[in-house]
């Protein structure tokens, strides 16, 4: 193999308005760690993988985008029992939308934070991904 490749992803920066508070609430909601506390930037782990940085913007921007005059996250979690985490988030009074199954292609379903940043779940039993 050749050095100097891509190798993955090492970690999204989403905008938010309050770091701590989103900080709180990831860790509440999925039971992240933070590191690197920066006053305005905290990053978030799992275990030792870094998963996402938040960052306080200066203005209203989110991590989001239109297709078609649809919302679209710039994220998609994955997890190995979609209909058990989507069950706790919404009776933790998250805002989801429903779980849709795209037969070979896994299920999904689309949450919000406190900002209104999207993120999208996904489940698929024939795709590895190992971190």
């Amino acid at each position: 193999m050749e050095n100097g490749r891509i190798l993955g992803i090492a970690y999204n920066v989403i905008p938010v308005k309050n770091v701590k508070k989103s900080a709180e609430w990831f860790v509440r909601h999925f039971g992240f760690n933070t590191r690197n506390d920066r006053g305005n930037y905290i990053s978030l782990f799992r275990d030792n993988r870094p998963i996402i940085d938040l960052i306080e913007s200066d203005n209203d921007t989110r991590a989001v985008f239109e297709v078609n005059g649809r919302s679209r996250w710039v994220i998609t979690f994955f997890t190995d029992d979609i209909e058990s985490l989507h069950m706790r988030l919404s009776s933790d009074g998250v805002t989801t939308r429903q779980i849709s199954n795209e037969g070979i292609y896994g299920k999904f379903f689309v949450f919000e934070d406190l900002d209104g940043n999207l993120f999208d779940v996904w489940e698929h039993k024939d795709c590895e991904l190992l971190f």
